[in-house]
């Protein structure tokens, strides 16, 4: 996957969506963090940025639920890191991916409803690369991280470039 552009697309995309604001990602998913989000929250918080890690994750994640969640509003919200700027598209699979969380079912069903009149239109090669799945997630739920093949069953939108790329253009105005 290239990631670069994936994240593009991504925050091209979700500006014509609008987030329900459940907090569920917040208080349930692991919200690990680049770099880049660790140096800007640092030089944000200083040394008690280091209380908000998660000392048993095995990347560097924020505590969950997050540190940041107020009442359901992110306190650091113009500073918060890449994946929640980009959720609910994922990083977590090798593939574009999206959870299907209330602003992912909206996006999904958007890219169903392009895939299917692609697929009306014999663009078989695009049309028929998004595809509904559930699948085993090793998302961190509170203290308890599953083991392999025991992970927690969520669904997600797995969905080809090419796809996003075609409901950008169309989100724009484009055909």
């Amino acid at each position: 996957m290239q990631h670069a552009k994936y994240v593009s697309l991504a925050e091209e995309i979700l500006a014509y969506f609008e987030c329900e604001r459940c907090g569920e990602c917040c208080r349930t998913l692991p919200i690990s963090l680049s770099w880049a989000d660790i140096e800007r929250l640092y030089k944000m918080e200083g040394e008690s940025f280091f209380d908000k890690l998660d000392d048993g994750a095995i990347e560097n994640c924020l505590k969950t639920p997050c540190p940041y969640l107020r009442n359901n509003r992110c306190m650091i919200y113009d500073k918060r890191p890449l994946v929640c700027r980009v959720f609910p598209f994922e990083f977590a699979y090798p593939f574009p991916s999206i959870r299907l969380c209330p602003l992912g079912r909206k996006i999904s069903a958007e890219l169903g409803k392009l895939e299917r009149e692609l697929r009306s239109r014999n663009e078989d090669d695009t049309g028929k690369e998004a595809v509904r799945k559930v699948i085993e997630a090793y998302d961190r739920v509170g203290d308890m991280m599953y083991e392999e093949g025991q992970g927690m069953r969520c669904e997600v939108t797995i969905v080809s470039m090419e796809l996003l790329e075609k409901l950008l253009n169309r989100l724009k105005g484009g055909e």
